[in-house]
C-alpha cells in the first residue's frame, strides 16, 4: 500500500509539473487550469447556462450509458472493491484489492465531484472508463465462467456481444451523422471550385471564388470548425458565450445570440441580416461577419438548419434566391426539439 501511495505520489507529482510547464508555455504565465474549471463551473456558477441537470444524473443516466450492458458487473465489483478485506482471497491478492480499492474511490470522488456541477454529461466521465471496465473484470469473468456447460448464459453472452456491437455501430454510423456529413458536402463544394479539381466549371464560382456558408443551428450543432479544413470557406454560426463578468440577476436574464434567433427567427433575420430584399438577385462575395459596430451580415450562398426549422425558413425566405440543394438524415430522435430531423442545405440559385 506504501508503495503504492508513494507511486501514485510520484506520478501525480511528474504530471502536474509537464501540466504546469505546459500551461506556462501557452498562457505566457503561470495558470492553474483546475482552479479555474472550479471557479467558473462552481462558484460563478456559469455551467448551468448550458443546460440543467437532475442530481442524480451520472447515476440513473450517465453511468448506465457509459456501461451499458457491464453496468451491473460494474456495480457488484465496485460494491466489492469498497470493502477490501484479507480473508477474502478469492477477490484476489492482497495488492489487487487495495489497487480495486484505491480505483473505486477514484471512481466515487470523480462522480460525486462532477455531480456538484449543476450542468452534466456524459462526455465529461469518459475517463473513467477504463478503470470501470478493470473494476467490472472480475465478476464478469466470474459469472460467466461456466459459459461452455451452461447454454443461458452462453445466450445472454452472445445477446449482450450483439447489443454491443449494435450500439457501437448505430451511434457512430446512423445517430446524428447528418451533422458530419453535411461539413463533407460543404467541402467538396468547395473542391469543386479549385482550379485542378475535374469538376471546375464557370458555373461552379458563379456566386464567388470560395464557398461562404451560414449555419442557423444551436451553437456546437456541427464541427464546422474541424472538417471544413478550407480556410478558404467564409462560414459563421449562431453563437452561445457564455455570461461572464454579470450578477446573478442578469446571468438569470441573459440569452446568447442561439437563443435569441431560435425566439423569433424572422426578428433576428430583420436585424442582423441584410434585407431579405436584397436576396431576389443577390451575387454575394466573401461573407462578411458582424463586427462590433453591428453591421449586418452578408447573405452566405449556403444555408444550414435543421428540418425542424425548416416551415420557418420557408416563410422567410420565400420568393428569394434560395432552394434546397442537399439534405441529410441526422437522427430518429433527439431531446433537443431544435435539433431535429434532417440537416438541410438551401444554395443560391
Amino acid at each position: 500500500m506504501t508503495t503504492l501511495a508513494s507511486s501514485a505520489v510520484l506520478s501525480g507529482t511528474g504530471v502536474l509539473t509537464v501540466s504546469l510547464a505546459v500551461d506556462r508555455a501557452y498562457y505566457g504565465q503561470w495558470v492553474f487550469p483546475p482552479i479555474q474549471f472550479l471557479y467558473f463551473n462552481i462558484v460563478q456558477g456559469v455551467a448551468g447556462f448550458y443546460g440543467l441537470n437532475r442530481l442524480d444524473y451520472y447515476f440513473t443516466e450517465g453511468l448506465p450509458l457509459l456501461l451499458t450492458t457491464a453496468l451491473p458487473f460494474a456495480g457488484i465489483g465496485m460494491g466489492h472493491a469498497l470493502r477490501p478485506n484479507e480473508d477474502r482471497k478469492h477477490l484476489g491478492s492482497y495488492v489487487e484489492r487495495q489497487t480495486l480499492y484505491l480505483l473505486a474511490v477514484a471512481v466515487v470522488a470523480t462522480v460525486l465531484a462532477m455531480t456538484a456541477i449543476s450542468h452534466k454529461e456524459v462526455r465529461f466521465i469518459y475517463p473513467l472508463l477504463p478503470i470501470l471496465h478493470v473494476i467490472a473484470a472480475r465478476p464478469l469473468a466470474v459469472f460467466f465462467h461456466s459459459v461452455p456447460a451452461n447454454k443461458g448464459k452462453l445466450l445472454l453472452l452472445v445477446l449482450m456481444l450483439i447489443a454491443n456491437m449494435y450500439i457501437a455501430a448505430y451511434v457512430t454510423f446512423v445517430h446524428q451523422r447528418g451533422v458530419v456529413d453535411v461539413t463533407h458536402f460543404l467541402r467538396n463544394e468547395q473542391e469543386a471550385r479549385l482550379p485542378d479539381s475535374p469538376t471546375y466549371s464557370v458555373e461552379s464560382i458563379e456566386h464567388g471564388g470560395n464557398v461562404t456558408v451560414g449555419f442557423f443551428m444551436p451553437c456546437h450543432s456541427t464541427p464546422w470548425r474541424s472538417h471544413l479544413v478550407y480556410p478558404e470557406i467564409k462560414a459563421w454560426a449562431l453563437t452561445c458565450e457564455p455570461p461572464l463578468d454579470l450578477t446573478v440577476d442578469q446571468r438569470n436574464r441573459y440569452e446568447d445570440e442561439a437563443d435569441i434567433f431560435y425566439n423569433d427567427p424572422a426578428s433576428w433575420v430583420d436585424d442582423n441580416m441584410e434585407s431579405r430584399d436584397s436576396i431576389l438577385k443577390a451575387k454575394p462575395g466573401a461573407l462578411e461577419l458582424r463586427h462590433e459596430d453591428h453591421a449586418r451580415r452578408t447573405w452566405p450562398e449556403y444555408l444550414v438548419f435543421f428540418e425542424q426549422l425548416e416551415p420557418i425558413m420557408s416563410g422567410m425566405l420565400e420568393g428569394t434566391v434560395y432552394d434546397e440543394c442537399w439534405r441529410g438524415f441526422n437522427t430518429h430522435w433527439h431531446d433537443d426539439r431544435r435539433r431535429r430531423g434532417d440537416v438541410v442545405v438551401w444554395c443560391m440559385r
